[in-house]
């Protein structure tokens, strides 16, 4: 059975749109064309790569050859030519599995809607409640999923610097960091938006962030097995900014060293992803923590910022650094000419 990939960095907005018809902005159908060979990382010898059918395949070979990739491009339109195949995409979601069927792939190799229904289910954030939950609620403040106008306000009011988050986004999107509540003009408007869209905001306080990291996991007949750490950076708004590249030993070793009781909090994630999650989801799955320095000074953990039920940048800084043999940075740039890799 044929191995294939395929980037499709919208993923997350089509999970809050909910129907099989999502239209993609320019920014995200620029981010897939540009970056379609992303997935080669992470792909095994021998896989394809689906790129859109007016990329430039001799030119994507090319590339794929200079960096010692054993993977093959074909184009989406291509791939029912292959016969059975096992499709790893970015994330799966309904307006993918159309864009799929058309293209004339069988739908047995495709997730029928009852798995579709509840990747997006539990891809909603307050699955984050549900972990802190299930850890005791004992390392940082929980979330709170508030769904009117009155009770986020208030929220923001009390709490100077707080998060307000969408149920479905991902990657620095659908978020709204509030410094100012009285003097923000636009975050009334927001709000009122993001519940008329999604129905409720999660809201979270600030917390005085010492570094970004998250487990690699992937999800398998009910259980849930860790595959790699990755260590990261984020901006202001909380999007992904760079990625350190090194082997898996190197990350976890210095999430260890400030964090010493780290492996203990990993294993209670995983028994939590295990009761909520696996049972429903089989793939991969990111769950995004943060070390942050508490009213003490000391180290503390959230050990659950976003849970991404999809492949994530983390993995691809992993596999670079643990398959790859790569170290140093990663990061994605944007410019007039398009987005591009840096590492």
């Amino acid at each position: 059975m044929e191995e294939i990939y395929l980037f499709n960095p919208e993923h997350d907005l089509a999970l809050a749109h909910g129907a099989h018809n999502y239209t993609a902005p320019p920014f995200a159908r620029r981010l897939r064309y540009d970056l379609r060979l992303l997935p080669a990382w992470l792909a095994t010898a021998g896989a394809y790569i689906a790129v859109p059918d007016d990329a430039p395949i001799d030119e994507d070979r090319r590339w794929l050859k200079d960096h010692h990739l054993e993977v093959t491009p074909i184009t989406i339109s291509e791939i029912a030519d292959l016969g059975p195949c096992r499709i790893h995409p970015w994330g799966w979601d309904a307006t993918l599995r159309h864009q799929l069927l058309q293209a004339g792939v069988s739908p047995d190799y495709l997730p029928t809607d009852e798995q579709l229904d509840w990747i997006r289910r539990l891809s909603h954030r307050r699955m984050t409640i549900a972990v802190h939950q299930a850890l005791g609620n004992t390392f940082s403040p929980c979330p709170v999923e508030l769904s009117t106008v009155e009770d986020v306000t208030a929220f923001m009011h009390r709490h100077q610097g707080c998060y307000l988050k969408m149920p479905w986004s991902g990657s620095g999107k659908g978020i709204y960091r509030v410094i100012d509540p009285s003097g923000d003009n636009h975050v009334p408007r927001w709000i009122a938006g993001a519940l008329h869209r999604q129905g409720s905001l999660l809201c979270e306080v600030a917390l005085d962030r010492v570094q970004d990291f998250a487990i690699e996991c992937m999800c398998s007949d009910g259980r849930t097995t860790l595959t790699g750490y990755s260590v990261f950076d984020s901006d202001f708004h909380s999007q992904f900014g760079s990625g350190r590249v090194a082997p898996m030993t190197e990350l976890h070793q210095l999430l260890l060293d400030m964090y010493p009781a780290l492996d203990q909090v990993v294993e209670e994630a995983l028994k939590a992803i295990d009761s909520l999650i696996a049972p429903h989801y089989s793939g991969p799955l990111g769950i995004d923590m943060m070390l942050y320095r508490d009213d003490k000074g000391e180290i503390a953990l959230n050990p659950c910022v976003e849970i991404n039920l999809r492949m994530t940048m983390g993995m691809v800084t992993a596999a670079m650094g643990n398959h790859h043999g790569l170290h140093g940075d990663f990061s994605i740039t944007a410019s007039q000419s398009g987005y591009c890799l840096k590492i």
